[in-house]
């Protein structure tokens, strides 16, 4: 199997895509939209069972909760270190845009739990979830 994936989620004229790419058992996404940009950067990874993360945000962007929110949910789900930078930039974005955006990265990190899913049982592994790149 390959070691990123690509996933585009749209709603009118808002578009998100997430690009991933796997290090060996750590996953770095880039989530971007419409102007991309690298507005926050969100990393989380599970300690003794117990979610941890931290957020580093540009002033006066705003995409941060959205890469928290993603970052932490695949870490808990998949057990690793999880890396997303995210930059999603619409001039004149409404309210019900912005509820887009939010759906939309939802509906992006559903579709990476299900191809990590994939890969899972692709491999019969429980918690490594990539194979290691032959040295």
């Amino acid at each position: 199997m390959e070691n990123y994936a690509y996933f585009t989620a749209a709603s009118g004229r808002i578009s998100l895509d997430v690009r991933i790419l796997h290090l060996g058992t750590d996953v770095q996404c880039l989530l971007c939209g419409g102007d991309a940009h690298i507005g926050a950067v969100a990393l989380a990874w599970m300690e003794a069972g117990v979610p941890q993360s931290h957020l580093l945000c540009l002033p006066e962007h705003r995409e941060g909760e959205i890469a928290l929110r993603m970052a932490r949910t695949l870490a808990q789900a998949l057990h690793c270190a999880v890396c997303i930078s995210a930059g999603i930039h619409f001039d004149d974005i409404a309210r019900e845009e912005i509820a887009a955006v939010e759906n939309l990265a939802n509906e992006l990190t559903g579709q990476c739990l299900d191809f990590f899913g994939q890969i899972r049982r692709f491999h019969g592994k429980q918690r490594k979830i990539f194979p290691m790149p032959a040295v």
